[in-house]
């Protein structure tokens, strides 16, 4: 049985997502599955890494949260982890998660995370976003696909319902790519919401 399933939403940002597949990629074995889903882009470079994650191209853009649910729908594995494709991890994020699988069966596995730009590091988080935890498979809601801006809000409301259990792996695994230029939540602060919301 597969331990861990990782969903990665694309969306142009090929240099960088290139980035996160080189520290991805040589974390990988027989415990880890990869989507990589592709939302409307139709970028034919990440083919090459198809041998090793599963690489799905969505017809047209429908949406961030339309193509994690995608990635999420098609995973086995026993948790559930998002990784943005603008973000990054640590060499060692497969490695800290595995271990967790091994040793716990609570809901949530949660891990700190550290800002790019200004590299504060942020511990026990309590903001919202998807990557912030892994999920074990029977508790992983989906995401709304009618909101473009902060479908991660009602995405952790949705988890706070009940009492979820939470196992906490006190190390840094992911790197936040914080308000880069053209994100969706560069969108949201500059107040562009001219996609439909």
């Amino acid at each position: 049985m597969v331990k861990l399933s990782i969903v990665i939403p694309y969306y142009n940002t090929y240099e960088l997502t290139e980035e996160l597949l080189g520290v991805l990629m040589p974390q990988l074995n027989e415990d880890v599955e990869v989507f990589l889903i592709d939302d409307g882009c139709q970028e034919k470079r990440l083919d090459v890494y198809d041998e090793d994650i599963e690489i799905i191209h969505l017809e047209k853009n429908m949406g961030n949260s339309f193509a994690l649910n995608t990635g999420i729908k098609k995973s086995t594995g026993k948790y559930i982890g998002i990784i943005d494709s603008d973000d990054l991890i640590t060499d060692n994020y497969i490695e800290e998660v595995l271990k967790a699988i091994d040793k716990t069966n609570d809901d949530l596995i949660c891990i700190d995370w550290i800002d790019k730009h200004n590299h504060q590091i942020v511990q026990r988080p309590s903001n919202p976003a998807p990557w912030r935890s892994l999920y074990k498979r029977e508790i992983m809601p989906l995401f709304d696909e009618n909101i473009r801006h902060a479908s991660d809000v009602p995405f952790r409301k949705k988890l706070d319902e009940g009492n979820k259990t939470k196992y906490y792996i006190d190390k840094v695994l992911y790197i936040y790519n914080s308000n880069r230029v053209g994100s969706l939540t560069w969108e949201r602060d500059r107040g562009d919401y001219s996609w439909k919301y």
